[in-house]
């Protein structure tokens, strides 16, 4: 994931964060920082140290200065990201409510569920409506349910053949 903003002394700052190694990278105005440690850069004779992640937000803090370069999430967001992992795993742990509903729980439903909020997170954080932030974590919530239906129903189906 990347996001770049403009600073009135340091000129463009890119950031840049592996989504799968986690790996961080800086560029202040067209030059590669190297990095001193994880999150640690020297920018001429400052210490520059990154703060946070993209899905919870970025600041960079250069002497006494902090600098925001990826926003925080928004309660909303973080609430709407929840909500696919919340949902597989309680309500398919229920036997009653699965008698009703079907999903699948378990590890299964973990990682189903667990998959859907962070894409739900990365996509609500690319958007800057709020508007289109909230219909896509509740598409993200619906496609995650279906999924748990559709491996619920598979995984019976299997179940039962054997």
């Amino acid at each position: 994931m990347k996001a770049s903003i403009t600073h009135p002394s340091y000129g463009e700052i890119v950031y840049s964060e592996s989504i799968w190694t986690g790996k961080k990278s800086l560029i202040i105005n067209g030059t590669a920082v190297q990095p001193v440690s994880k999150t640690e850069f020297m920018i001429g004779e400052n210490k520059a140290v990154l703060k946070g992640n993209y899905l919870t937000g970025v600041s960079l803090s250069i002497g006494d200065e902090t600098i925001e370069l990826s926003p925080k999430s928004k309660w909303y967001e973080i609430v709407l990201a929840v909500l696919p992992i919340v949902f597989l795993l309680t309500w398919g742990n229920s036997a009653t409510l699965c008698s009703i509903f079907p999903v699948i729980g378990g590890a299964i439903g973990g990682a189903l569920g667990a998959l859907g909020s962070v894409f739900s997170m990365l996509l609500m954080k690319k958007s800057q409506s709020p508007a289109v932030k909230i219909l896509t974590g509740i598409g993200f919530f619906a496609a995650t349910v279906i999924v748990g239906f559709v491996a619920a129903v598979a995984f019976v189906m299997l179940t039962a053949s054997i």
